[in-house]
């Protein structure tokens, strides 16, 4: 008769299949579920820093996406380019004393201006400026006679000014500006008149010195560049004319006025750039 076997004590068959386990169990899996073990900590916390980082509102994106102007403050330079056009043109246009039969008129002026901001919304500078006139002119006189003149001048100006800025808006694009300047002002014309079939030609020379006002506006369409219009409205200006007429002797005539006038067909219009 066979013995029975003899059985394996507890803590050896246990010995056994912890090493049989160990044996059939892969190392790979095993790496892998480590190194996700370990990462988690960090992924955990990445999670938590993103999570507590602050969103921008919406009001932030809206003000980021909307663009700004300038705030004119202390420092800045800026250069201004301003031009005017002004024309009429008129048939049979009775006044008191003569009638117009026919009338063309046209003028034009460029004018460059370059300042410095010396404190905030206030600044300096210095404009020069050029610009050319004629007319054509065909009048019948109280008495019926016609006479036919032509006239051509041209000008330029040097104009040390003040000017001042005030915002309209919280966001800076608009202000109205104001600008106080010095004139001084050279104009040189010649003036031929036909009255009768007599030719009369006249050189005149006009100096004018004075202090005039020019306010307006000024939007900056993107930040640093903006467009500008303005206006003469008032000045007090010294003027002196000389004449020189064909068989006449020579003429001198010294003027002082003051005038407050706005005249929309010299409506400066320009742009300007600060930096």
């Amino acid at each position: 008769m066979n013995p029975l076997p003899n059985l394996m004590p507890l803590p050896t068959l246990v010995r056994l299949f912890s090493v049989k386990c160990a044996v059939k169990f892969k190392p790979a899996p095993l790496v892998l579920f480590l190194l996700l073990c370990c990462n988690s900590p960090v992924l955990f916390a990445q999670d938590t820093v993103s999570g507590l980082a602050p969103k921008p509102s919406l009001q932030t994106r809206s003000t980021e996406e909307k663009p700004a102007g300038l705030i004119i403050e202390k420092g800045l330079k800026f250069n201004i380019l301003t031009f005017s056009l002004s024309s009429r043109n008129a048939q049979n246009d009775n006044n008191i004393f003569v009638n117009y039969l026919d009338q063309k008129k046209s003028s034009w002026s460029v004018r460059a201006d370059g300042g410095y901001i010396i404190k905030k919304n206030l600044g300096v500078g210095l404009g020069l400026s050029y610009g050319q006139s004629k007319e054509n002119n065909l009048i019948k006189n109280g008495d019926g006679n016609l006479t036919s003149n032509q006239s051509f001048s041209n000008n330029y100006g040097v104009r040390p000014f003040i000017k001042n800025f005030i915002p309209l808006d919280n966001k800076n694009r608009f202000y109205i500006v104001n600008q106080t300047e010095i004139q001084l002002l050279f104009d040189r014309s010649i003036k031929e008149s036909v009255v009768d079939e007599i030719l009369t030609r006249t050189y005149t020379s006009k100096d004018t010195y004075g202090v005039g006002l020019r306010p307006g506006l000024m939007v900056f369409i993107v930040k640093n560049f903006a467009f500008e219009t303005t206006v003469d409205i008032f000045g007090i200006n010294t003027s002196i004319e000389r004449g020189h007429t064909t068989g006449k002797p020579d003429s001198r005539v010294t003027t002082t006025d003051m005038n407050f006038k706005v005249n929309i067909l010299k409506i400066g219009f320009g742009f300007s750039t600060y930096f």
